[in-house]
């Protein structure tokens, strides 16, 4: 990497912590590496519930070289024995002199604890945005390298020689490692404090708001309707997520696959939101949703299904087809009317432990999910991320002859709030939250 360039101890972190999602649960993701000298001389990452911490990970990959090293985590470290010792621990006993970590946990056992713990054993500690400012470097011996990241778009560009006052370039990089790791927490946070998973919805619309398209035969097809910017955006939320859901609609129409493969990290569990669809022996082979990796008998389901109907075929066909993943659980729902089944369905992904929830919904499941709310009156989704094309070609699909139309995007809820924006390539992101 050219010397003049910047990067940032803490990304190296993040990038650490992506690959601990849905190997941690229910604890969270975290990252961590330790630098001597200016070389990254240890990495890790948070391991499976009751084995090592990702602070833990780090200084067992320096050895040695930890002592008089700084530490960079993203997540406050813990203080408090659980399954494992307390990360404070391993911390003081490696020698380390300083620490850095970007965003407090909300856990009361640990929140202001650790600083406290690691100041009174004589180490500096830094934290949040200034820990994230202070980790950026003008070179470093170890790059990223790790694909399309595109969740620092509201950065700006680096300012050189930048005249009175203005940030310099560590500090418009390290503001920006920070608003990405907080962005990274925000499902946690909410789980925490909640015990509920974190719902975030992904929507596309043309420059028309349509979302799809439908023939003359009325059956529905896919519309190409986002660049390569916001896909690469949208496989970085993949990878971000415990699991991605999709509803039966939408699994027929378009056939995803639902993997990480612009962006560097595990793919999530992939989720099918049946509801009263039973699903035939036609429907089932050749989809790609159930051509995942297998999982066996010790491990969590990598496919999950969740029907307010049985499901023969799929607990007959899925078993024999090659490639067929190991780890398909088909979860029967009870309740009545959506609201409440949806509501039971997040009650069964909070006790698996999973902290954000994406869904990718078509028109159908996008708008029962605007129109309703839970049965305790708060609404069915947490943040709502709405791509709107300013290409005309994605729109290409209406011919001369209007055999084919589109199918819109449905209204949005009256009460939400638009936190922020932003453009890339032909694309605008907009992101809402519920009042």
């Amino acid at each position: 990497m050219p010397a003049e360039e910047i990067t940032n101890y803490m990304r190296l972190a993040l990038e650490q912590a992506f690959f601990s999602i849905g190997i941690s649960r229910p604890n969270p993701a975290v990252g961590a590496v330790v630098v001597k000298d200016g070389i990254v001389v240890g990495k890790g990452r948070t391991q499976r519930p009751g084995s090592a911490h990702a602070e833990v990970m780090a200084l067992r990959d320096a050895g040695e070289l930890a002592r008089g090293a700084a530490i960079f985590v993203t997540l406050e470290p813990c203080c408090h024995y659980g399954r494992t010792p307390p990360c404070t621990k391993a911390i003081i006993d490696a020698g380390i002199k300083e620490v850095y970590f970007a965003h407090a946990d909300p856990n009361p056992v640990v929140r202001g604890n650790s600083r406290k713990v690691l100041e009174d054993a004589g180490i500096k500690v830094y934290e949040g945005v200034k820990a994230c400012i202070a980790a950026s470097v003008a070179e470093c011996d170890d790059v990223a390298g790790s694909g399309c990241r595109v969740f620092g778009y509201a950065s700006g560009a680096p300012v050189k020689n930048a005249p009175g006052g203005a940030p310099s370039e560590m500090e418009i990089e390290g503001r920006a490692v920070f608003a990405e790791i907080e962005r990274f927490f925000e499902a946690y946070d909410y789980f925490v404090k909640n015990k509920r998973t974190f719902v975030e919805v992904k929507c596309a619309m043309t420059e028309n708001r349509f979302m799809a398209g439908i023939g003359a035969d009325g059956a529905k097809f896919p519309v190409k309707i986002t660049g390569q910017g916001a896909d690469c955006w949208n496989h970085e939320l993949r990878a971000m997520s415990d699991a991605v859901l999709v509803g039966a609609g939408t699994l027929l129409a378009d056939n995803p696959s639902l993997n990480v493969r612009f962006a560097a990290g595990n793919s999530p569990v992939k989720v099918l939101w049946a509801g009263h669809r039973v699903f035939t022996e036609k429907d089932v082979r050749g989809l790609k949703f159930f051509a995942a990796p297998g999982a066996d008998e010790n491990t969590a389901p990598t496919v999950l299904v969740y029907s307010l109907v049985e499901q023969p075929a799929l607990k007959s066909v899925v078993s024999p087809v090659k490639d067929a993943p190991a780890g398909l659980e088909i979860v029967r729902l009870h309740a009545e009317n959506f609201a409440d089944a949806w509501s039971e369905m997040l009650d069964d992904m909070s006790r698996r432990g999973m902290h954000r929830l994406m869904v990718e919904p078509g028109a159908t499941l996008a708008g029962l999910l605007f129109e309703n709310n839970a049965p305790d009156g708060r609404p069915l989704w947490n943040r709502l991320d709405l791509w709107h094309s300013t290409n005309s070609l994605a729109e290409s699909f209406l011919d001369a002859d209007a055999k084919n139309s589109g199918i819109p995007c449905p209204e949005l809820p009256q009460n939400v709030i638009a936190a922020e924006s932003a453009m890339l390539g032909p694309d605008v992101l907009t992101v809402y939250y519920p009042q």
